[in-house]
């Protein structure tokens, strides 16, 4: 009765109904893509086990590491000057600066590629898997830096469902049909990663050709009286914060899984992999909503509409606090059960899976803020959260993961640390930004039940 009468009095709310229509999409793809990305760590933890799926984790981690440094962020620079210069019908302006990015990254991608081939051996000592996995990965950076490039720009374009499929959807989907396909020929754990290249170049190949479609429609247009031309150096002066942006936010996800990697093992990487990834699964409200909540905030922030602003805020996370705790009771119920579900082996981190559903918990109490700090003018606040959180994250983990630590006499060591560590930045990130958010705009994001203030 509680979910009814929250849903029935957001969609009579005029600002939450506007978000919601005009975000439903997006909206819809992103639970999709969660539940896709669910059932694909499933088949693979079902078929290769725990130190089959932790080192197929690891892997992608580091293909991810390469790539970013690969895009040098100018995948997130290309939703900013496409914007811009779409607004303005720029588009032989626009043509002109893609064909410098395109220039670039093929140096970049083909340069990285090959550092992470040549790097394998090393690699593959310093996290403990196979180096012949990393190598095959390796394959797989040209086509991940075109591939963020181009649904990053269909976002630019305001091609919303399709920037929502390709990012969301896609790669889970085709990943999960491809490997289907393939384990009827063999049961081997390189499957997993021939699986991941396959899906990779068959979404850089789509969503190229859905980019340059959407782009080509104005080819008429090239009317411009004066073209804007973008120098390397001004392209790589707005790219570069992105870039670290960018890094920050991948050290908050990936460094307790190579840090486990590093001192422990691939079974405990994909145990602890297991365990985040269900914990994310109860916080799908608060990712879903973060996707489209975005440029509504920037409109109302823009307008100095604060009081509206305020509404849709605290709104939107009542919905997501209420949609997520009932989930994360049931976690916290039945932990056996779920880890259970993809193999026995899992059960081992129902602690670790209960920390970092507190984590998550404390997350939805939170609602929007990081969103709304970005959209609001006060990145460097953000920027800043962001880094001390990160710190944090690698500094406890260095303390915790080890068997022998200052807590191991309550039980946390190992990925159990990992998971303290996980949850104390989450903790940390989210309550810092309220504060932020409280002292810039004098309202609190957080939610306590049946109060809004």
């Amino acid at each position: 009765m509680i979910m009814k009468s929250i849903i029935k009095s957001a969609f009579e709310d005029k600002d939450l109904s506007v978000l919601f229509k005009k975000g439903g999409v997006s909206f819809i793809l992103r639970i999709i893509g969660q539940i896709l990305g669910f059932l694909l760590t499933l088949i693979i933890a079902q078929y290769f086990g725990a130190e089959g799926l932790g080192e197929y984790m690891l892997a992608i981690v580091i293909l991810r590491i390469f790539s970013l440094l690969a895009k040098l962020g100018m995948d997130t620079t290309s939703i900013r000057i496409t914007a811009s210069l779409a607004a303005q019908e720029k588009w032989l302006s626009l043509r002109l600066f893609f064909k410098k990015v395109y220039l670039i990254l093929i140096f970049t991608s083909l340069f990285f590629a090959c550092l992470m081939y040549l790097l394998s051996d090393y690699i593959s000592i310093l996290i403990d898997i196979n180096a012949e996995y990393i190598r095959i990965f390796s394959y797989a950076v040209v086509p991940m830096v075109f591939f963020a490039l181009h649904y990053q720009s269909l976002r630019g374009l305001k091609k919303i469902g399709s920037f929502s499929f390709y990012y969301r959807v896609s790669q889970p989907l085709l990943s999960i049909i491809v490997l289907l396909i393939l384990l009827y020929f063999s049961k081997d754990l390189y499957i997993a990663f021939y699986t991941y290249i396959i899906s990779l170049f068959l979404v850089c190949f789509f969503s190229f050709f859905s980019f340059r479609n959407s782009f080509y429609k104005r080819k008429n247009n090239y009317n411009e009286k004066s073209i804007e031309d973008y120098s390397l150096k001004k392209i790589f002066l707005i790219a570069a914060p992105l870039m670290l942006a960018q890094s920050v936010q991948l050290i908050m996800v990936w460094t307790d899984k190579l840090m486990i990697g590093n001192m422990l093992s691939a079974s405990d990487v994909g145990i602890y992999g297991v365990a985040f990834k269900l914990s994310m699964f109860a916080s799908i409200t608060l990712m879903a909503i973060n996707s489209i909540a975005a440029p509504r905030f920037a409109e109302l922030y823009s307008e100095n509409r604060i009081k509206d602003l305020k509404n849709i805020v605290q709104k939107s996370t009542m919905m997501i606090f209420w949609s997520t705790l009932p989930l994360c009771i049931v976690f916290f119920l039945f932990p056996n059960s779920f880890l259970g579900f993809f193999g026995e082996e899992f059960k081992t981190g129902v602690t670790a899976f209960i920390i970092l559903s507190c984590g998550m918990l404390v997350s939805a109490f939170s609602g929007s803020v990081g969103n709304l700090l970005q959209m609001s003018g006060k990145q460097f606040e953000f920027m800043k959260i962001l880094v001390i959180g990160a710190i944090i994250n690698v500094g406890l983990n260095y303390m915790l993961i080890p068997e022998e630590n200052i807590l191991s006499s309550l039980g946390i060591s190992g990925i159990n640390g990992a998971a303290v560590s996980t949850m104390t930045s989450i903790v940390f990130w989210n309550i810092a930004m309220v504060i932020v958010v409280r002292r810039q705009f004098g309202f609190l994001t957080f939610y306590i039940p049946f109060r809004i203030k």
